[in-house]
C-alpha cells in the first residue's frame, strides 16, 4: 500500500528537522513527504533541502505567505497533488515513532479512517535543550524508562510496544474523530468529502473533517496506544479563544446535519479555484 504523510508547518524548522528525521526512519517508508508550509521561512526551506538531499525521502514542499491562519488551502493543495492511495496527516512539531506507517498500513480498512487521539507532550525545556538526533535514531525517546530517568512522567500506555497490548488497549477505546497531528484515510474517500473546510481557522478544522467523513460513511477508528508519535510542547500565540469558539460552535451544529458532508469552501469542490492567495510560484518543485 502506497502511503504519502502531509507535514504542516509554520516556522518552526528545528522541530520539522526532527519530525523528518523520524519519518526517514519509518520500517516502512512513505512514497512522498509533502511539507505544507503556512509561510516561507528560509530556515524550513533549508531544512526541507537537507532531508530531501541526505534522507533518502522523496520530499515535496508547498509553501505560501503567511497571511493569517490558511493552513487548510494549502493541505488541501497537497491532497489534490497527491497519487498516494492512503494519507497520514501531522505537524512539524510531532515526531514519529519509527512504526508508524506500519501502523497504519496494519489498520487501513475500506470505509475507514485512523486516528491517535490526544498526543503524548515531550516538555520544551527537554526538547530545546537536550534531544539530539541519536536520540530518535535508537527510539529511545519512545522508551518511558529513559524518558523518567531524564525527569519526566509519561504516560506508560501511551508507549507501549507494538504488539498486542496495544492492539487491546485500540479496541477498548471508543471511536475516534479526526484529529490534525496524527490522523489517515483513503485519498478518494477524502476527494469525496472535498477534504478540509478552508473557511476555518485555528481551532476544530480538524474535527470539522472527521464528522463530514462519518456523515459520507467513513467511520473513524482510534488507534492511541499504536499511533506513537512525540509532541514537541510549545506556546500557541495565534490562538484566539472567540474563533476557537465560533469554530466549536459551527461544528456541533454540522455534527446535527447528517446528511452533510461537503465543506463551505475548499479547492478540492468540483470546479472550485486554487484557494485566494495561492499564486502558482507559491509551489516549490520537488527538491
Amino acid at each position: 500500500m502506497d502511503i504519502d504523510v502531509i507535514v504542516s508547518a509554520h516556522a518552526n524548522a528545528r522541530a520539522l528537522h526532527h519530525t523528518l528525521l523520524g519519518f526517514a526512519l519509518q520500517t516502512h517508508l512513505p512514497t512522498t513527504l509533502w511539507v505544507a508550509e503556512d509561510g516561507q521561512d528560509p530556515a524550513v526551506a533549508a531544512v526541507v533541502q537537507a532531508h530531501a538531499v541526505g534522507s533518502g525521502l522523496a520530499i515535496r514542499h508547498l509553501c505560501q505567505p503567511h497571511r493569517g491562519f490558511r493552513k487548510w488551502g494549502l493541505v488541501n493543495r497537497a491532497i489534490g497533488l497527491s497519487q498516494a492511495s492512503w494519507l497520514v496527516f501531522t505537524d512539524a512539531d510531532c515526531v514519529p515513532r519509527r512504526d508508524l506507517l506500519a501502523q497504519y498500513r496494519r489498520l487501513a480498512r475500506p470505509g475507514r479512517f485512523v486516528a491517535a487521539g490526544s498526543h503524548v507532550e515531550l516538555p520544551s525545556e527537554f526538547h530545546e535543550r537536550q534531544l539530539t538526533d541519536d536520540m530518535l535514531v535508537n527510539q529511545r525517546i519512545f522508551d518511558t524508562g529513559f524518558l523518567q530517568r531524564a525527569g519526566m512522567a509519561m504516560p506508560r500506555a501511551r508507549l507501549l510496544p507494538a504488539g498486542l497490548g496495544a492492539r487491546l488497549l485500540d479496541a477498548l477505546t471508543p471511536r475516534s474523530a479526526w484529529v490534525g497531528n496524527n490522523s489517515g484515510a483513503w485519498r478518494e474517500d477524502l476527494l469525496r468529502v472535498a477534504g478540509f473546510d478552508e473557511t476555518m481557522g485555528y481551532g476544530g478544522g480538524d474535527r470539522n473533517l472527521g464528522i463530514r467523513l462519518e456523515h459520507a460513511g467513513v467511520r473513524g477508528y482510534r488507534a492511541r496506544h499504536s499511533l506513537v508519535c512525540l509532541h514537541l510542547e510549545h506556546e500557541r500565540p495565534w490562538r484566539d479563544p472567540a474563533l476557537v469558539a465560533r469554530n466549536k460552535q459551527w461544528n456541533r451544529e454540522l455534527q446535527r446535519r447528517r446528511g452533510a458532508w461537503l465543506p463551505r469552501a475548499s479547492s478540492l469542490l468540483p470546479g472550485a479555484a486554487v484557494q485566494p492567495g495561492f499564486e502558482a510560484n507559491d509551489l516549490v518543485s520537488p527538491v
